[in-house]
């Protein structure tokens, strides 16, 4: 594929795998990214004890084995958290037992049509371990129960279980960063790309200021963005319905600093769908509330005040240390608009009409990853398939 050239859109890590795939097949390549940073939705921050938290995309779970592969082959380590994400200790909502808790995951192996929330009605007798599942669920994904297809529990995000969870020692959009320091020059922050004209000769890029011609290109960037950029000619009526059907959860994340770092711990509140957390050697407090109604509960738009009250009722034993909260939210981020795609049951997700390609272009980022959706691993497949895609494109033309 020496001397083809492709564009890339978006730096998250979708396109960034795309880019690194592609260009180590010969492919020059160019990213294009309207942030000033690389990462999209994985963005690590170090707080003024020490501590690195993620603001978005967190855990790497049993199963992500691109991702670990990723990092090993660009020198990052993995470290163990402690935390076990599939077992959180349910709290402040109606009387459950744990036996009651391990029958409910049991029955829901099998969800079978329909709605989430009509799953668990159809499913879970016991009235305490339906309402900690359901604010498992309505955390993980963002999104309401009523309107989430009982598939959902089949995807990644819903698992239960005590397995172990991991992270990327120094903060997870070290990929990211590793990827595009490979890229080097190759890679244009502060960059948004507004137009693309396709033939089946290849595209012609608008990106800032400039118009760049490309053999082929590669869109990995949220679906709203794919639907907003100017498209000559238009994008086929199959792609438009895909991309507009995509739905998104809505998360935030609040991070509390500790006097000092406890033992690993999981707590759900079940009321008020979040949970907070803790990991080895980090002294911090995180929390993850999920689906609107939580972030209206816990009045998101107004600050982090009343979320920060609700972590310390729920986490009494915690020794919480001078300083303000942080909060990070992607629903009001302009790039991003949401946490990740949501499997809704009345606007599903058509998993193969989001991932095929048009014309010289592949489409990329996690909504396109099927049942690796909303997470990291699926971008990084996404991207890798989407590259894959492109070069087979390109070698049927010589």
């Amino acid at each position: 594929m020496s001397g083809r050239s492709v564009v890339v859109v978006g730096a998250g890590f979708a396109g960034l795998a795309a880019a690194e795939a592609l260009a180590a097949g010969g492919a020059e390549v160019t990213v294009f990214e309207a942030r000033d940073r690389v990462g999209g939705r994985v963005h690590s921050r170090r707080l003024e004890n020490g501590a690195v938290v993620e603001l978005g995309a967190e855990f790497v779970l049993p199963g992500y084995d691109v991702l670990q592969e990723t990092a090993a082959r660009l020198g990052l380590e993995l470290f163990e958290k402690g935390t076990l994400y599939g077992d959180r200790e349910p709290r402040d909502g109606p009387p459950v037992t744990r036996e009651e808790l391990v029958a409910a995951h049991a029955a829901l192996r099998e969800p079978g049509r329909g709605s989430l929330a009509e799953a668990l009605e159809r499913l879970v007798p016991s009235a305490g371990a339906r309402a900690a599942v359901a604010a498992r669920l309505a955390v993980s994904s963002g999104y309401e129960l009523e309107d989430q297809d009982a598939a959902a529990l089949a995807d990644g995000a819903a698992g239960f279980g005590d397995f172990p969870s991991h992270g990327v020692a120094g903060g997870n959009d070290g990929i990211a960063l590793a990827l595009a320091e490979r890229l080097g020059a190759a890679v244009r922050t502060s960059t948004a790309v507004s137009r693309l004209a396709w033939s089946a000769d290849g595209v012609v890029v608008r990106a800032g200021s400039d118009e760049v011609a490309a053999d082929a290109c590669v869109i990995a960037t949220p679906a709203p963005h794919a639907l907003e950029l100017a498209w000559d000619p238009a994008l086929p009526g199959w792609k438009r319905e895909a991309l507009a059907a995509v739905r998104y959860g809505q998360a935030a994340k609040l991070f509390l600093p500790l006097a000092s770092a406890p033992a690993p711990s999981q707590t759900l509140s079940v009321p008020l769908r979040f949970w907070t957390w803790t990991q080895h050697g980090v002294p911090v407090a995180s929390s993850f509330a999920g689906s609107p109604s939580a972030l209206e509960l816990l009045a998101i738009d107004q600050g982090p005040e009343r979320w920060a009250d609700a972590v310390r009722r729920l986490r009494p034993d915690l020794e919480y240390a001078d300083g303000p909260p942080l909060l990070s939210t992607w629903h009001d981020d302009p790039w991003a608009r949401g946490a990740y795609s949501a499997r809704a049951l009345s606007s599903p997700l058509d998993d193969e009409a989001l991932s095929r390609p048009v014309g010289p272009v592949a489409f990329a980022g996690e909504h396109t990853a099927g049942r690796w959706h909303a997470l990291m691993e699926g971008a990084l497949r996404s991207g890798l398939r989407a590259a894959t895609e492109v070069e087979e494109l390109l070698a049927a033309r010589v």
